[in-house]
């Protein structure tokens, strides 16, 4: 393989890829990012068995057509100190030299024949959903997901596509997030398929880069398998892959409440403000901060014995009998985050009873209660 390639662009998928590769494996392999080139393409192939990303870089000047194996972690190492427009790679079968004016590297890696093999997009039976939409969706689900659960489902986020709706839900057992959105051509009957965190990660990184956010990615949602295709990405395509959860997510419908009798909406980014100030004066042990509401107002506070107190104000339009209930600051900040409008509704049935944050009927976000001393 020989072939004379764009820095910049190679540097950024590289930078995907390596996302994949599993810091360590057993198998050597699984370690290396897979560089083929044929036909003015060059691409990069990374997996760990259960998560794979292809990246396809056209327009790039193939000399010989090939394949190398380059080891991830030292392909980018080098890569990011190439300050230069123009590199030229070429491999045999277990080394690649990476030469660029002044630099020559000759980097040993494994045979390209024993990398496993990362699927193609399939050309048929896919549905379509605008980049930022996808993105939404994902961003609104994935900080909700459980990190250590031995209730594997919920490492990961559901997806149900049906018709034009697609929705995303995730939970860890103390709060909820459910996304809607709109595709094309999505399936008739619905289909439902729990996606791994790691796989919502990549393909939040496949969407974040896209030139044009409003173009269309394609998704393929298969039995146990799922494939995304980004709109283009600095003239490359990614082509995220990654097996399903096998596993039963909860019947979330039964965790949304429905018989709130207060509720009120505040300005998304004042009361984001509010709980950050207000989550100054907590700690690991103390990690809650109470919100009282009452008409025209809430008020948040928080104390901690070594640290001392806080107390924000801000405006709000309330609706039902003061309430104070306590809430650990990181999930408001979480949920708050990721709304996209000036303002958001929190809706409450008591204290001891989860409280639930919305945006229109796009976001929901439901949060279990503290108790705060």
């Amino acid at each position: 393989m020989k072939v004379a390639c764009d820095c910049n662009a190679l540097t950024r998928a590289v930078q995907v890829a390596s996302s994949v590769v599993a810091p360590r494996s057993p198998k050597p392999a699984l370690g290396c990012i897979k560089m083929e080139a044929h036909e003015g393409r060059v691409t990069l192939l990374a997996t760990d068995l259960e998560v794979g990303i292809r990246i396809l870089l056209d327009k790039m000047d193939v000399t010989e057509s090939g394949a190398g194996l380059v080891p991830a972690d030292r392909f980018h190492a080098i890569l990011r100190e190439l300050d230069v427009d123009t590199i030229s790679i070429s491999s045999t079968e277990q080394e690649t030299t990476i030469e660029a004016p002044g630099a020559h590297f000759s980097v040993l890696g494994d045979d390209p024949a024993d990398f496993p093999q990362v699927p193609e997009f399939p050309e048929s039976g896919a549905f379509e959903i605008a980049a930022d939409e996808l993105l939404a969706l994902v961003e609104r689900t994935l900080f909700a997901t459980a990190k250590e659960n031995t209730r594997y489902a919920l490492n990961g986020v559901l997806w149900e596509v049906e018709g034009k709706n697609v929705t995303l839900v995730s939970t860890d057992g103390r709060r909820l997030s459910l996304a809607r959105g709109k595709c094309k051509d999505g399936p008739a009957e619905k289909v439902s398929a729990i996606v791994p965190s790691k796989a919502m990660l990549l393909i939040q990184r496949c969407m974040a880069d896209v030139s044009d956010a409003s173009q269309p990615a394609r998704v393929v949602l298969g039995e146990k398998e799922i494939l995304v295709e980004s709109p283009p990405v600095d003239g490359s395509r990614r082509v995220a892959y990654s097996r399903l959860v096998d596993g039963h997510f909860p019947k979330y419908d039964d965790v949304i409440p429905k018989d709130f009798d207060k509720k009120a909406t505040l300005g998304a980014e004042a009361f984001l403000s509010a709980v950050r100030k207000a989550a100054l004066l907590t700690n690991e042990e103390s990690r809650g901060v109470t919100l009282k509401f009452s008409a025209g107002e809430l008020v948040l506070t928080s104390r901690t014995p070594e640290m001392g107190e806080a107390e924000i104000r801000m405006p709000a339009v309330y609706e039902g009998d003061p309430l104070e209930i306590g809430f650990n600051p990181n999930y408001l900040m979480d949920a708050a985050k990721v709304v996209d409008a000036p303002e958001l509704v929190f809706s409450f049935k008591s204290s001891s009873k989860p409280g639930m944050l919305t945006e229109g009927k796009t976001f929901i976000h439901v949060i279990m209660p503290v108790s705060i001393v």
